[in-house]
């Protein structure tokens, strides 16, 4: 007999979820390989060779709040509603060594 899964996300009265959608763009345009972490879960998120990303929100969730960050730019913190179309995240500063 397999063991039992515990995954929240395969249980009958799981959370709805939606999907966002985005692109995490630099000076020189899309940025492949750029991380996109969901704040208040262990999602995290690579984008594609386009710059392109998708991540699943909790359906009820007010706000959302992801960090994105690639290569020696400075993370960003973006916080938005997930009604809200996400179109281009910018990562333009370099990230500083204090």
């Amino acid at each position: 007999m397999p063991a039992a899964s515990h995954d929240p996300e395969e249980s009958p009265k799981a959370k709805a979820y939606k999907t966002v959608h985005g692109v995490v763009q630099g000076r020189q345009g899309a940025l492949p390989g750029a991380t996109v972490w969901l704040h208040g879960s262990r999602t995290v998120v690579v984008t594609n060779a386009e710059g392109e990303f998708e991540l699943r929100v909790p359906a009820d969730a007010q706000l959302i709040e992801l960090t994105c960050g690639y290569g020696g730019l400075q993370d960003e913190i973006v916080r938005m509603a997930p009604v809200q179309a996400l179109g281009s995240l910018y990562l333009l500063r370099p990230h500083t060594i204090k």
